[in-house]
């Protein structure tokens, strides 16, 4: 897991998004009430909670999928709740989304996928909309062969990674991935997170992802916000969360597994600390 504190301390940019008292409401039940949260740029923010606390809802709020019932979001330091329908798109332009399950076409092949957003906002045409779409599939760490098949032809990491490769087709500085380990086996799940991981450091981007892999959270995240009573309870790598005593982040922080993984953190942390 990284160091925000090392992340944020060298960030001299505003944060990459900000949402400041968003309310999300469906007819008088509240998910969202007074919710407030910033993504460091350069970090990967782990969303979690339990069911019911709407991280997907979030998301969507984040992507400007959903407009909240109120609050402000600003997106790369601008008012992304007043701008005009083509700053809006313009902004949308810069975030990339990899929906729950993948949710491919399945009427098209891997590169059809890439290309379609490449199609519908850019340029490029031809030879050169293939090209730059095979680029993002290789990026997404594919196999030049699998651009020609079909979802229901892959594996469900594949699947996955076809999605990442869409998801980064117009070159985003946001990507948003909801559930992105969920259904794959252990090892697949860490490649994926080891890619997401080398994909931020090399690309400059920021990352939130919401998730409730255990693995994913402790060995992929700078950071992760915590849902609960309808706001972010907690913002703050995972090590310094299985220490506090909320009972949300006991229940959720100090299971076995959990308490492992704090241990080499809190372990590594203290050799590290002796070394300086």
């Amino acid at each position: 897991m990284g160091d925000l504190d090392h992340i944020t301390s060298e960030a001299t940019v505003s944060p990459v998004a900000r949402l400041s008292g968003i309310r999300n409401c469906f007819g008088h039940e509240c998910v969202h009430e007074g919710l407030e949260l910033e993504l460091p740029a350069g970090c990967i923010i782990a969303l979690v909670g339990g069911s019911g606390t709407g991280k997907t809802v979030l998301l969507r709020t984040l992507s400007m999928l959903r407009r909240p019932d109120a609050g402000r979001l600003e997106l790369f330091g601008e008012d992304a709740l007043a701008a005009g329908e083509d700053a809006q798109r313009r902004l949308r332009r810069r975030i990339g989304l990899l929906f729950q399950g993948g949710a491919l076409f399945t009427a098209l092949t891997v590169l059809e996928n890439v290309m379609l957003p490449l199609r519908e906002h850019t340029a490029v045409r031809g030879h050169w909309l293939e090209e730059l779409a095979m680029s993002k599939v290789r990026l997404a760490g594919l196999p030049a062969d699998s651009a020609s098949k079909y979802p229901a032809e892959l594996s469900g990491g594949m699947v996955k990674r076809a999605a990442l490769a869409r998801a980064l087709a117009l070159d985003p500085r946001l990507l948003i991935l909801d559930e992105p380990t969920s259904g794959l086996d252990p090892i697949a799940a860490a490649g994926f997170d080891a890619l997401v991981r080398e994909l931020t450091d090399s690309l400059g981007l920021t990352v939130i992802q919401a998730t409730h892999d255990l693995d994913s959270i402790w060995r992929g995240s700078d950071a992760v916000a915590f849902l609960a009573r309808k706001r972010v309870l907690a913002f703050a790598p995972a090590v310094e969360l299985a220490q506090r005593d909320e009972p949300e982040l006991v229940a959720y922080f100090r299971g076995s597994r959990s308490a492992e993984y704090a241990k080499l953190e809190l372990g590594r942390s203290a050799h590290t600390s002796g070394r300086t």
